[in-house]
């Protein structure tokens, strides 16, 4: 199209050009127009000025005759009537009201014979005209009214007042059409009149009544003491026709023809250097593909390199977690074993501690890999944020100062509050980093409306979602460093100052809670984590207060531990040994099923991992429950697939035991469920009785 500008940006100037000298010319004509339509207009309203005052001068001096010289009689004021008439043409009548409000006296009766005896108080608008003169002690000119003689036409209402008595009014009667004429005889016939009382025409001396928008017409206002008219003014068609001129028109035309000629040569030019120009235009276009080609590869490598190292994280956190689990249960066996305080005791303490230490670490690479297993419930952000604000001033030290901005009635949201918790802390933690002089640290809770945002946010779908945002006013990151922010083991902070995993399980924690994670850095202004949950509408629950330990940890019930891993299953199975459970074995859910078939009566709980090849651990209990009804199952994992828990998503209610775990952590797990089982036995059996 670049060929096409210069052609026509110069027919386009030259049609500005001729449309500008056009308008230049109907400026000065319609300027000439109006001028000539300005004066009729002023000429009109003067002429109805002066003699529509001089015939209500007229009528106020027959009034002041009356009151000088009392009142005269019939024949007399008839005669005076008939001579003022005489001299201004364009009366009606003139008639006598009396103070009852009756006319009595007509000039000239001939023709106005529907006014004798007229009633004025019966008419309102009459009524109204003839008090507020009297109030006034002074004239007043009626609105338009209907006369009772054809037509219509206006009131002058004269008080009379013969020294303090009050002697009734001279009403002089006049009807528009017949007024109009006499008055705007010397108006020019080449424009038209129309007369006014406020937005009622009266008076139209053209061939139709005025139209509702006039082009050219002029209006003026017509004082006549309490009453102002409009007189309009416009120039006739034919007026208008001689007027016109064509110069305009012919000035449009000539310019049109000009400007398409220049056009075609311009284009004509311009075509020889358009061809030149395509190839370079094709090589820019073609040099953006190949780099949108490549952003879209890198991004697309991104993408899969953060999948993969999730699955991998997620595949280690899994086998990891199986052998702390039996270096841990080893330990603590043997730790119970020595009661004095030796040297290998001291050991041992430092292997349970190495332990924990390495479990943490398999916890937030299973929350990168979205793999952990969420016990997820419904919370209020608010309050999240305000009971963990106590735990994070002391992380944050004097030095950096705390601002909570928090929405009222905010939604709620449905996730793992203590997920939720370690999310905020990591955030924190890494913000405060951030501050080594100290700073401003922001928390904001709010609803936002992602609807036209998408573009802002391409992983998350247009709608309504609960923001939680931590902003601080540190040292901030570069493009490259927050292109790497959520990738594990990655830190900018020195040797032995971090694991790299903050960040990392932030994402996963997100990720799997169903939200979306957005960070925004500028270098030397501060960083910006926002985290994007969608809503829900299920009712908030009042918080459980945590259950006691039960007094009494140890058994003699008979536990069915099914693990896939023998040294897993051995180390499981002596825990309960040593605390006085029967432990039955099974390797894998088909064993487990024909140990339950032939113990089912002994058989008080299952302790069955979740992830084992063949037949999953739900499934298992789905399969026991239909067979042997009544009977507990407890899980145990520190992993989850898609396909055992729904993305990792316990149901409520669920009984779950996370590894690596130790002796005292499963018996008591393992007692309070069978206290809770027999419960609801003693339950179910007190209801059957009552049927």
């Amino acid at each position: 199209m670049s060929r096409y500008w210069l052609p026509i940006l110069a027919g386009l100037a030259t049609v500005f050009a001729a449309l500008l000298l056009r308008q230049q010319l109907l400026t000065h004509e319609h300027a000439d127009i109006n001028s000539m339509t300005q004066s009729q207009a002023l000429f009109a309203r003067s002429k109805i000025e002066a003699q529509v005052t001089s015939r209500i001068l007229v009528l106020s001096r027959l009034a002041s005759r009356w009151e000088v010289w009392g009142k005269p009689d019939q024949a007399v004021w008839e005669s005076d009537a008939t001579l003022l008439m005489s001299g201004y043409l364009g009366y009606q009548a003139i008639e006598w009201v009396d103070p009852s409000f009756h006319t009595r006296w007509i000039a000239p009766l001939s023709g106005n014979e529907a006014d004798q005896n007229l009633d004025f108080a019966s008419d309102v608008r009459r009524r109204n005209a003839l008090n507020t003169a009297l109030d006034m002690h002074d004239v007043f000119v009626t609105r338009p009214v209907d006369l009772k003689q054809g037509g219509q036409g206006f009131l002058v209402c004269v008080p009379i007042f013969s020294g303090t008595e009050f002697s009734g009014f001279i009403v002089g009667v006049f009807r528009y059409q017949d007024l109009m004429q006499q008055v705007l005889e010397s108006v020019s016939n080449d424009y038209d009149v129309a007369l006014f009382d406020g937005d009622q025409q009266v008076y139209a001396r053209s061939a139709s009544n005025l139209p509702q928008v006039v082009k050219w017409s002029r209006r003026e206002n017509v004082n006549l003491g309490s009453r102002t008219w409009q007189v309009s003014v416009w120039p006739e068609p034919e007026t208008l026709a001689r007027v016109i001129s064509p110069l305009p028109l012919i000035t449009l035309l000539m310019g049109l023809f000009v400007a398409v000629l220049l056009a075609a040569l311009v284009y004509s030019a311009q075509t020889s250097a358009f061809h030149a120009r395509e190839v370079v235009v094709s090589n820019d276009a073609l040099k953006k593909e190949i780099a949108e080609r490549l952003e879209a590869e890198e991004q697309l490598r991104q993408a899969q390199k953060m999948e993969a190292v999730g699955r991998l994280a997620g595949g280690i956190a899994h086998d990891f977690n199986n052998l702390l689990m039996i270096i841990r249960g080893h330990a603590l066996l043997s730790l119970q074993t020595f009661v004095p305080r030796t040297p290998l005791r001291k050991n041992l303490e430092d292997i349970l501690t190495a332990v924990d230490r390495a479990s943490s670490l398999t916890r937030k690479l299973l929350a990168f890999s979205r793999k952990q297993v969420l016990q997820p419930r419904v919370i209020d952000l608010n309050a999240l944020v305000i009971q963990a604000e106590e735990l994070l001033l002391p992380i944050l030290g004097e030095d950096i100062e705390l601002a909570l901005f928090l929405e009222p009635r905010l939604r709620h949201i449905k996730a793992d509050p203590g997920q939720i918790e370690q999310v905020l802390v990591n955030l924190v933690v890494n913000a405060r980093d951030a501050m080594p002089r100290g700073g401003r640290l922001t928390i904001q809770t709010a609803g936002v409306d992602l609807t036209c945002a998408s573009a802002r946010h391409p992983d998350l779908k247009p709608g309504t979602y609960v923001m939680l945002s931590v902003r601080d006013t540190g040292h901030g990151m570069n493009a490259e460093t927050l292109s790497h922010v959520f990738e594990p083991f990655f830190s900018t902070k020195e040797i032995n100052k971090g694991t790299g995993l903050g960040l990392s399980t932030v994402y996963g924690i997100v990720q799997q809670s169903g939200g979306t994670i957005a960070v925004t850095s500028v270098p030397e202004q501060g960083t910006s984590v926002a985290i994007y949950f969608p809503p829900t509408d299920e009712t908030l629950k009042e918080t459980e207060t945590p259950k006691p330990q039960p007094d009494r940890v140890e058994g003699s019930e008979t536990v069915l531990v099914v693990e896939d891993d023998d040294a897993v299953r051995k180390m499981s199975c002596t825990f309960l040994s040593t605390k006085g459970y029967a432990v039955l074995e099974a390797a894998s859910a088909a064993e487990a099923i024909r140990i339950a078939d032939a113990n089912s009566k002994s058989i008080d709980l299952v302790l069955t991992d979740l992830v084992m090849p063949g037949m999953k651990g739900r499934e298992l209990a789905e399969c026991i429950a239909k067979a042997h009804p009544g009977i507990p199952v407890l899980y145990m994992s520190a992993y989850t697939e898609d396909a055992v828990l729904n993305t990792g998503v316990l149901d409520p209610g669920t009984a779950f035991i996370e590894k690596p775990f130790g002796p005292d952590e499963l018996a008591a797990k393992v007692r309070e469920l069978l206290k809770a089982n027999g419960k609801q036995a003693r339950a179910n059996l007190s209801a059957s009785n009552k049927l």
